[in-house]
C-alpha cells in the first residue's frame, strides 16, 4: 500500500475549456502556484475491484455517489491506456483499492479535484515503482487525466499545464517553472459558502466553447497572457503579476457568463471582498491581488510584507471561513507499506 498526499493550486492563468474533453486536454495553456495545504492523503494498493472510500475533514465518511465513484474509474482506465502506451500494461493489473482523506471542502471553488488527483497520481507512482518508474512529467500526466488542473499540483512551486498539440493522451503535461523556494507567496482564501455548486468545473468546461468570447481567450493566453505570468513570477514582479492574473481571472468569468448555459459563480460577497481588497492595496499600497476560480470563493495573494494586513482584512469578512496557505512543494509520497497476502 502507498500513501501519499497533495494540496490544490492556487491557479493565475486559469484552464477553462478543452480540445478533447474526456482526456481533459486543454485549449490553452495555464499556470499556477502549488500550495502547501489545506491537504489530502490517498491510500491506495491493488484489488481485484474498484474500492473507495471518502473521509471528510471531520474524520466522518462521505458517502460518494455513483457519479464520484464513476469517475475515479475512468480515470483508471484511462491510466492504464496510458501505461499500456509507455510499455507497462499490467503495472495495474486488476483494479484499486483507494481511501481518501480530504482537509478541503469540496465544489467551493479552491480546487479540491486537484489535490485529489495529484496525489492519486503520486500514489499511483509509488504503486507501480517496481514494474515501471514514472518521471514527474509522466506522473503529472496521470493526474491531468483525473482533473486538468491536478496536472498542476503535481509539481511544486509555479507550474504551466503546457497544452501541447494532438489529442494523443500525453499531449499536454505539467512543466515546472520555479519551485517553492523561489518565491515564498501567501494565500488567503476567503470561502463565503460552504454549499457545493451546482454546476462543478468538469460539467462546465464543454460550454466554453459556446461563448463569443473564448476564442479570443485562447489566443490573449497563449500570444501573451501565459508568457507575461511567468516572466513576472520569474522576475518577482509582484505589480506585472497582479495586472495578468486579474486580467485573466476577470476574462474567464466573462467566458463563463456569455455561454450556454451561462455559469455565475460569482456572488455579491465575492464582488464585496474583491471591492474591499482594491480598496485596501489602493489606500495603504499593499501588493495583494485577488483570483477567483469556478466558484465564489477569493484567492488573496500576497507578499510577506502585506500578509498580516491582508489576513486582517480576511477574518473580517462577516460570514465567511479563512483558510491560509503559501508556496508548496506539490504531491508527495509519504508512506509505504508492502502489500500482505
Amino acid at each position: 500500500m502507498i500513501t501519499a498526499s497533495s494540496s490544490p493550486n492556487s491557479a493565475w492563468i486559469k484552464y477553462w475549456g478543452n480540445r478533447n474533453d474526456p482526456l481533459r486536454i486543454p485549449m490553452a495553456d495555464s499556470f499556477s502556484m502549488s500550495l502547501d495545504g489545506p491537504n489530502v492523503e490517498i491510500d491506495i494498493d491493488h484489488s481485484p475491484e474498484l474500492i473507495v472510500h471518502s473521509f471528510n475533514p471531520d474524520g466522518t465518511e462521505k458517502i460518494l455517489g455513483e457519479k464520484h465513484v464513476a469517475r475515479f474509474g475512468k480515470t483508471l482506465d484511462n491510466v492504464k491506456t496510458y501505461l499500456t502506451k509507455l510499455g507497462a500494461p499490467d503495472a495495474i493489473p486488476a483494479s484499486c483499492n483507494i481511501t481518501v482523506r480530504s482537509n478541503i471542502p469540496s465544489a467551493v471553488g479552491i480546487a479540491s479535484s486537484s489535490a485529489v488527483f495529484s496525489c492519486l497520481a503520486k500514489a499511483i507512482q509509488g504503486l507501480i515503482a517496481e514494474t515501471y518508474e514514472l518521471t514527474e512529467t509522466q506522473t503529472s500526466v496521470i493526474g491531468r487525466i483525473g482533473s486538468g488542473s491536478a496536472g498542476r499540483s503535481v509539481h511544486g512551486g509555479f507550474v504551466a499545464l503546457v497544452a501541447g498539440e494532438g489529442e494523443e493522451i500525453d499531449s499536454a503535461y505539467g512543466k515546472q517553472f520555479a519551485d517553492e523556494n523561489h518565491w515564498t507567496l501567501h494565500d488567503i482564501i476567503v470561502v463565503p459558502t460552504m454549499i457545493e455548486k451546482k454546476i462543478g468545473s468538469t460539467e462546465g468546461h464543454p460550454t466554453a466553447h459556446s461563448s463569443p468570447h473564448y476564442s479570443d481567450r485562447v489566443d490573449a493566453i497563449m500570444n501573451r497572457r501565459q508568457k507575461e505570468c511567468i516572466d513576472a513570477v520569474l522576475a518577482k514582479d509582484f505589480e506585472k503579476l497582479t495586472y495578468v492574473c486579474e486580467e485573466d481571472v476577470l476574462d474567464m468569468h466573462m467566458v463563463m457568463q456569455t455561454s450556454t448555459p451561462a455559469l455565475h459563480y460569482l456572488t455579491n460577497d465575492t464582488h464585496r471582498i474583491t471591492d474591499g481588497i482594491i480598496e485596501l492595496r489602493t489606500s495603504e499600497h499593499l501588493p495583494v491581488f485577488y483570483t477567483m476560480d469556478a466558484g465564489p470563493t477569493v484567492q488573496l495573494i500576497c507578499t510577506d510584507e502585506s500578509v498580516d494586513r491582508v489576513r486582517e482584512f480576511a477574518y473580517a469578512q462577516e460570514g465567511c471561513k479563512v483558510f491560509e496557505a503559501k508556496t508548496g512543494a506539490g504531491a508527495k509520497i509519504i508512506k509505504e507499506l508492502a502489500t500482505v497476502a
